[in-house]
């Protein structure tokens, strides 16, 4: 029921933000906010995979886990996505994913593991090998009839 609420107050809340905005910017302010939103996440979008690369080299050349330079290049990636959708709510939320202080905030509940676990789950036991009871089925072996 909340994931529905979500999905019907998001639309409204960018309808509303248009209505308000829109008659303060006037027509032409707000073609021009979102076209302009629209070609700055196109730009980031773009960019990104190079910032990306040099992100994770960086942090390999450092003997650090890359999983950090990754989940920040995610947030950039759906920031700059948000940008290119039409909408005041989606732009001010793909902006603020775009503040490295805040993606920080967003990804700090998220626990990375660098060093491998020690593994306690091993069990032991023993095994015997038993004859395939399908053998006698099995077609011929074609290599025992070459010349």
């Amino acid at each position: 029921m909340p994931i529905l609420l979500a999905f019907l107050a998001f639309p409204l809340m960018e309808i509303v933000l248009f209505v308000q905005l829109g008659g303060a910017l006037g027509v032409f302010g707000t073609l021009l906010e979102i076209f302009a939103s629209g070609a700055l996440g196109i730009f980031l979008m773009r960019l990104e995979p190079y910032r990306n690369a040099t992100d994770i080299r960086a942090a390999l050349a450092q003997d650090r886990s890359p999983a950090s330079p990754m989940a920040h290049s995610a947030l950039r990636m759906i920031g700059a996505l948000l940008l290119i959708v039409p909408g005041f709510l989606t732009d001010a939320i793909g902006l603020l994913l775009l503040i490295p202080a805040l993606r920080m905030l967003a990804l700090r509940r998220v626990v990375v593991q660098t060093q491998p676990r020690a593994r306690d789950d091993i069990i032991d036991g023993d095994y015997t090998t038993e004859p395939d009871p399908d053998q006698d089925r099995l077609p011929p072996n074609p290599r025992q009839y070459r010349d």
